[in-house]
Parts: structure tokens; sequence; C-alpha cells
């Protein structure tokens, strides 16, 4: 008796590759290769540059536009919100660095010029210099690091300059989609 999925629906015999018969011979059906092929796509999603949902890769480069949440869920103080960077100079080890490129993946040769090891929640906003909040984020593509930077000076002006918008305010619209955010030219 075939297995269901040995059987294209309506056809009620079972196609296999090569073409002939495959009853008692080995042989491989569609549906196998079907099957095959998505373990395949699946796999090549999961390489280092794609730790995120579908719906934030940037389409100009093929890389993800925020971090892996189950690696770099984020982490800030709120009470350190607006204070300089003069006054809180930011802190990430050369082997911290490292262990992040490790931890997504990246081969161990990657050229850090190519992206910055970014806070995922802003500094600005109180984001943490841990592993839990910094992730290297690629310089390429539309949606690359230099434009989350321009958002997030854009939120910074709001909040700690012109103070037009509060800080939960500013977390909600950039968890939101940091991407929605950027000014339009």
């Amino acid at each position: 008796m075939p297995l269901l999925a040995d059987t294209f629906e309506g056809s009620g015999t079972s196609q296999c590759f090569p073409k002939r018969s495959c009853g008692g011979k080995k042989g491989i059906t569609r549906p196998h290769m079907l099957i095959a092929a998505g373990f395949v796509l699946i796999a090549s999603l999961a390489s280092a540059q794609q730790h995120c949902r579908k719906i934030d890769i940037d389409k100009s480069s093929g890389l993800c536009t925020v971090p892996d949440p189950a690696l770099t869920p984020g982490e800030m103080d709120s009470s350190l919100a607006c204070v300089s960077n003069a006054d809180r100079p930011r802190s990430v080890t050369n082997s911290e660095k490292d262990a992040i490129l490790r931890t997504y993946g990246y081969p161990a040769g990657t050229k850090k010029s190519t992206g910055e090891f970014d806070h995922w929640l802003p500094h600005w906003m109180g984001g943490s210099d841990t592993a839990i909040n910094i992730w290297f984020e690629p310089h390429a593509g539309k949606f690359g690091s230099l434009a989350k930077d321009k958002v997030e000076l854009l939120l910074w002006r709001k909040v700690c300059v012109n103070k037009t918008m509060t800080l939960k305010q500013a977390k909600a619209a950039y968890l939101n989609g940091w991407t929605k955010l950027l000014p339009q030219r």
C-alpha cells in the first residue's frame, strides 16, 4: 500500500524518479524531492546572516535589519537615557565582539569593517553594553547600520533635545519597526 506522501492527489498512482515504477525497487518520489528541497531551503535560511523573520530581511542586501531575539533580546536601564557618551562611554571588548560573531555563526575571518557592533536598544535609551544587547549589524543595504543610526538620532532628538516624545513612545515606535521611521527624501 503506497504512503499518502508517495501518491499525487487524484492520480491514484505513485510517480517515481527515475521514470520507472517504484514497485519494490528503490526510487525517489516527487513529494520526497519537494520535501528534500524544502529542507535545503530551510538550511540556507539558517545561515549566519539569517537570524530573523522574513519580514525583517532587507531586500536590497538580503541581510537582517534586527537581531535574533533569542540571541540579542535587548536590555536597557531607562535611568541612563539621554546620558551623554562622554559621561557613559561605550564598552565592548574585542573578545566580546568575537563571541558575538561566533554566537551568530559568522566565520572566524569575518571582516569587522563590514558592519558594526551595535546596541539593539540604543545606547542613548540606556541600552546596555552587554552581549544580550549588542549584535553585529551589517553596513550593507538600504536598511543597514547607517540607516538605523539616522533613526536613532531622530528619536534621540525628539526625546532628549526637543522633548516632543517620551522615552516609552520612542522605544515603542522603534520596536514596532525602526525601518518605518527612516526619514524619506
